[in-house]
């Protein structure tokens, strides 16, 4: 940043050691004008006390050289299972169904044939005037820590199922993801005004056991669950806008929410507890509201493959890495280049996120936020070439549930629920990161190797073929027609069916 706008802004986020190379934690204020700040020697104390968060562990540390070279014991022998799904994507959708059928004899498929009741949307939303569907699919080859996961993937786009796909069947025959998680740990936010903000700060942290103790009588289901307040901490705030304004208070109450996503656990804990909180500090209870940055709720996913894996379109593996590398490099120099990369990840996350019954608003805003918080947007994946394999990780804050919310009323998240074997919120979360790994590297080898249009307007041309009123006996006649032409748009499935007729 350069120095104006270090004054303008007074306060920011500095990159670190994350998956995309950033902390949690403020950066120094030395040279700012304490005339425009109003920051008064007190004001200075209390914000190298209270305005420096605490870092962060990166979970790719936990997620070292060691633990990729050392193959995951695999929990059962899914060999024969996954050798079923091979030839998968060529086979009808009654044919898919049914080996699906084969696999999971005890999940009911019938929510695959049928729409969302008018009595259950009317319940789920307000106005309720009908229901959207979007076609649901499954990448059938994630392997991650030993187990194997048939990933249900709810997407509108082409490309997307296939190539999360195709990665994961690369990785799996090469040890499959790595994955970890932290604990299920929420943040809320009560913000604090008209208060004096350095003293507000040490009283807080004086009374911080009382607090706790206050706050777990808002949420004593969590707290039976094992859950509960873990923290409550204040953090010294300097305003960005308007420098001429007086610095103030957030609380921080970090709480365990088990298996819940847990938004509204720790919204009610922050209104709760906000009272006690002015009592103690005397000013104004402000906003009370969870922080979708949920930086101490995180997860990581890794691999590592070895250059002869990686050989593709007839260009050599080491060639391939070192392309990924570049394109990776891209992202993390411009943030133009950031927005497309990011979002090849998220194609994967949101896909797998709505097909389980996510929030994926909320993963969204988490996962976009961390990405931007060095003062630039970077990348959310980290790329590495490391003893003749490449290493791609993916570290994101995000918080799933595996309880409560529309889990209990949708029938197709049951169904999804089941053929996942009910994995539990961390274990969510780490196929979601994944999937969006895996994703990621699809796009990201295929824009370096050759180019996204082939691939992906070949899978695209049904959508034209039907658009241009080829019968589905006829499409994938059609979509040869126009691959040999090199032309994926309506004039050329036209001109089949003209040719045709």
């Amino acid at each position: 940043m350069m120095a104006s706008s270090a004054n303008a802004c007074m306060r920011h986020l500095r990159f670190c050691a994350t998956p995309v190379g950033r902390r949690f934690m403020s950066t120094s204020f030395k040279g700012v004008s304490t005339k425009a700040t109003k920051m008064s020697e007190s004001h200075r104390r209390a914000l190298s006390m209270y305005g420096t968060d605490v870092e962060e562990k990166s979970l790719n540390a936990l997620l070292g050289a060691a633990d990729l070279e050392q193959p995951a014991e695999m929990k059962e022998d899914s060999t024969g299972i996954r050798k079923k799904f091979s030839g998968f994507f060529r086979r009808p959708p009654q044919e898919r169904r049914e080996l699906l059928n084969e696999i999971f004899p005890e999940v009911d498929m019938e929510p695959l044939s049928s729409s969302l009741s008018m009595e259950i949307a009317d319940l789920m939303i307000e106005n309720a005037i009908g229901g959207v569907s979007i076609p649901l699919g499954v990448a059938p080859n994630f392997v991650i820590n030993g187990s194997h996961y048939i990933v249900p993937m709810a997407v509108e786009e082409p490309s997307v199922i296939a190539a999360a796909s195709s990665i994961a069947k690369l990785v799996s025959e090469n040890g499959g993801f790595k994955a970890k998680s932290t604990e299920n740990i929420m943040t809320s936010q009560v913000q604090l005004l008209d208060v004096d903000a350095d003293s507000a700060c040490k009283v807080i942290s004086e009374n911080r056991a009382e607090l706790i103790a206050a706050a777990n009588q808002f949420c004593q289901s969590s707290v039976n669950r094992g859950g509960g307040v873990r923290d409550i901490y204040p953090r010294f705030i300097l305003p960005r806008i308007d420098p001429s304004r007086n610095p103030y208070v957030v609380v921080h109450i970090d709480i365990d929410v088990c298996e819940a996503m847990g938004a509204n656990i720790v919204n009610t804990v922050a209104e709760g507890v906000a009272p006690r909180i002015a009592d103690l500090v005397g000013g104004r209870p402000a906003l009370r509201i969870l922080s979708n940055l949920c930086l101490k709720r995180r997860s990581a996913a890794a691999f590592r493959l070895p250059f002869d894996a990686l050989k593709w379109k007839g260009v050599e593996g080491e060639t391939v890495a070192e392309r990924v590398i570049e394109a990776y490099h891209f992202a993390e120099d411009d943030p133009y280049r950031a927005a497309t990369h990011n979002k090849g990840v998220m194609n994967g996350i949101d896909s797998a996120a709505i097909a389980m019954g996510q929030d994926w608003r909320a993963i969204e805003a988490s996962c976009h936020a961390a990405a931007a918080m060095g003062g630039s947007y970077g990348s959310m994946t980290k790329y590495t070439m490391e003893d003749g394999h490449l290493v791609g990780k993916l570290e994101m804050p995000m918080a799933c549930g595996s309880k409560g919310g529309a889990l209990t009323t949708h029938p197709l998240y049951k169904l999804t629920h089941k053929i996942l074997g009910y994995p539990d919120a961390q274990k969510i979360c780490q196929i979601l990161v994944a999937v969006g790994l895996a994703q990621n590297f699809a796009a990201i080898r295929a824009l370096a190797i050759e180019g996204i249009q082939k691939g992906h307007m070949n899978l695209h041309a049904r959508n034209i073929c039907l658009n241009a009123g080829v019968p589905n006996e006829l499409v994938d006649e059609c979509r040869e027609y126009m691959t040999l032409k090199k032309k994926w748009d309506t004039a050329t499935a036209e001109e089949f069916l003209s040719n045709h007729k």
